[in-house]
C-alpha cells in the first residue's frame, strides 16, 4: 500500500490531504497521513479580529476531524507528532509522538516509511499569530489572544 505523508496541517499541508481525500477512493489502496503537532488547525488569519473581538475567538480553532469528508476517514488520517528529522535516502520520516495531555510521549524517537512526501510546515510568527514551537495547548493561544 502507498504511503504519502503530509508534514504539517495548516493551510497547505490540509489543502493537499483534502484534494487527495476527494481523489482517491478505498480501493486505490493508498494511506495519506497528516503528521501535525495540533489537535486543530489554526485559522491565523482571523487572528486580528480575535484580537478585537473575543467572541470571535473559538473560530480561530478547527478540530481535525472536521476538515476531511467522512467517506475518506478511513485512507486520510491525522497523527500527533513532531517531526524530528527526514531521511530522504531512506524514505522515512523521524518523529517524535504527543499524547492526548498535549506533552510529547517519553521515550525513543520512531521513524515512520513513506513513497511520497509534501512537506507543509508553514511559517514561524510569534503567539497569538501562530501557536507556540513546543506548545501545542490552545489554552496557550486563547491566553496570548485575550492580552
Amino acid at each position: 500500500m502507498p504511503r504519502i505523508l503530509i508534514v504539517g496541517g495548516g493551510p497547505a499541508g490540509v489543502a493537499v490531504a483534502q484534494s487527495l481525500a476527494a481523489e482517491l477512493t478505498p480501493k486505490d489502496d493508498t494511506e495519506v497521513l497528516v503528521l501535525e503537532k495540533s489537535k486543530f488547525f489554526y485559522h491565523a488569519v482571523g487572528t486580528p479580529r480575535a484580537v478585537v473581538d473575543a467572541n470571535y475567538t473559538n473560530k480561530l480553532f478547527v478540530p481535525y476531524d472536521n476538515v476531511i469528508p467522512e467517506s475518506a476517514k478511513s485512507f486520510v488520517k491525522f497523527q500527533r507528532v513532531i517531526v524530528t528529522r527526514i531521511v530522504p535516502g531512506a524514505n522515512q520520516v523521524e518523529y517524535a509522538p504527543i499524547g492526548d495531555d498535549d506533552e510529547l510521549l517519553a521515550g525513543p524517537v520512531k521513524s515512520m516509511a513513506y513513497d511520497y512526501l509534501v512537506v507543509a510546515t508553514g511559517s514561524t510568527y510569534t503567539v497569538p499569530i501562530k501557536q507556540p514551537k513546543n506548545n501545542f495547548k490552545r489554552s496557550t493561544t486563547e491566553t496570548k489572544l485575550a492580552e
